[in-house]
Formats: C-alpha cells, structure tokens, sequence
C-alpha cells in the first residue's frame, strides 16, 4: 500500500487540538442535519453520516436533491460550512468563527429555501447526546489555532485513505464513513451476521480525533462480541489493547510521535491495523 498521498502529522499541541476537535464536534452536527432532515429516516442514523471527500478535501454530507443536486460540507482548515453542487463548484459559505449555532442554522434556512426545498423542514434535535459544548448554550465559534483545524484535516485525510484501502477487497465491509455522534470515521466489517446485533460478529476499524477514552486522535479496531480469552502482545505494532468498557486495539498519536516521515506513519499504521484485524478475526474464530 502506497504512502504517496498520506498527509505528514505534526503532532501539535494536544490543548489545542481538543479546542478544535470540540468546535468541529459541535459543528458537523449542522451538516449532519441536512441529510437528517431531507433524507429518508434510517433507524442507523445513516442518512445524516458524512464521508471524507478527496476532491473538497472536507467532511461531506449525503447529497440532496433540490432544484440542483447539493451537499453541505465542512471544512477542517477554514473552520467553515459549504454547500457545493455536483461540480463541486461552491453554492455558498459560512465562515463559523464568532458565529452562534443559531446563526448558522438560520444561514442553512435561507440558503435551503433558495435551493428550492423547505427550510421548516430543517432541525438541530439530535437522536444522540453529545457533550455539552458552549456552543449549545449559546455561546459564539471561537477561533481554531490554524495547526489544529489542519492537523486534524490530515488525520481525517490519512484515515480515510488507509481504511478504503484495506476494506476495500473484504467481503462485509461498510463504506467508510464519519459519524456524527462519536466524530469518528470508521468502517464496520460484519463477519457473521444472524439477523441480531448482539449475536452477530463483527469488527469496527477506524479512527477518533480524540474522546473521553483518549485526548488526542487514535486508530482502533475493535471486535464485537468481545473476545474472552486472552489477548495476544501487540507492541510489535506500537499499539495496546484498550480494556476499560470495551476491548479494542489502540495506536495513538503519541505512540507515533516519533516518526517524521509520511512513509514511516502510513507504513506503522498500516501494519497496526492489519496485525490487529487478523488477531481478531481470529479470536472471533473467522
């Protein structure tokens, strides 16, 4: 698997980046609401996920068709909502700083009624909780350090990349997509599926930007039901195996932090996700 494209990590400062990840948290759930609202409810929430666009370089919503086909987009680096249409030429934007939630929904309103679809029909309300950011108490979009927002685009750029690359050829794997809820980009690889999630088997391969677990971004793989049996050494990798209310493998960015080179990264996460998608397959006994 080629590195050419993977996008060099910095590693800046973990406040910063925490700052970020909350604002960007907080704000993908404008996008997430235009699929939410306009697209048929699926009991998954799948209509309101979002996909790492290439071309936009940006987190992008489902496409909506109003009198133009369209999809919101959020951009990391800029800190800003787009609507692009199939060219991907730029409908409109909306720069988030010093911007309440407010605002930005009555923003969407108007550029939804413009696009020929009912803006009333548009709503925040969330089938999830999420943390409870200034910004849902009405305070305004701060500012985001500017390494953060693209530091941040590079991870979701990187995850991207190496997870469509690696499910791509298995049988049972999901689109790659980001979730609204956990702000994490992942793939679900159902190996045994009887019609019932908890006796089901299955792997979810992915990447946070950070959370409760972790405040810094990390790749996981974690399988479903839980192994019971012991679980192997993995620090050939540079990962360990999480423990504490689910059972995952983890490779932070910490445990990167000292490599520098776009290979050495894409190479080391590379070979700590496919090390730990074979020892839990096998544990699943797949």
């Amino acid at each position: 698997m080629s590195s050419d494209n993977w996008k060099t990590l910095q590693y800046p400062a973990t406040e910063e980046l925490e700052e970020a990840r909350h604002q960007f948290h907080q704000a993908i759930q404008n996008v997430s609401s235009i699929g939410r609202s306009f697209l048929p409810t699926d009991q998954s929430d799948k209509n309101a996920n979002l996909e790492w666009d290439s071309k936009l370089q940006r987190l992008a919503g489902r496409w909506i068709e109003g009198e133009e086909m369209f999809r919101s987009s959020f951009s990391l680096s800029d800190f800003s909502v787009l609507l692009v249409d199939e060219l991907f030429n730029t409908i409109s934007s909306i720069s988030l700083k010093g911007k309440k939630q407010r605002e930005v929904m009555i923003w969407l309103e108007e550029q939804i009624d413009e696009l020929g679809l009912k803006s009333n029909d548009i709503s925040l309300k969330l089938p999830y909780t999420i943390p409870e950011y200034p910004t849902a108490k009405g305070e305004a979009f701060g500012e985001v350090y500017p390494l953060a927002g693209h530091e941040l685009e590079a991870w979701f750029h990187n995850a991207d990349l190496v997870l469509k690359k690696l499910t791509v050829e298995i049988e049972g794997a999901s689109k790659v997509r980001c979730w609204p809820h956990h702000f994490d980009i992942a793939s679900l690889i159902t190996l045994v599926d009887t019609g019932d999630a908890e006796t089901s088997k299955s792997i979810n391969i992915g990447m946070s930007p950070g959370d409760e677990n972790y405040n810094e971004p990390y790749f996981y793989v974690s399988p479903w039901p839980y192994p019971l049996t012991e679980l192997p050494d993995i620090s050939d990798t540079g990962g360990f195996w999480h423990e504490e209310n689910w059972i995952g493998a983890i490779l932070r960015a910490s445990d990167m932090s000292h490599l520098k080179t776009a290979k050495d990264q894409h190479d080391t996460v590379v070979n700590f996700l496919d090390k730990s998608l074979k020892i839990l397959k096998g544990l699943l006994g797949e």
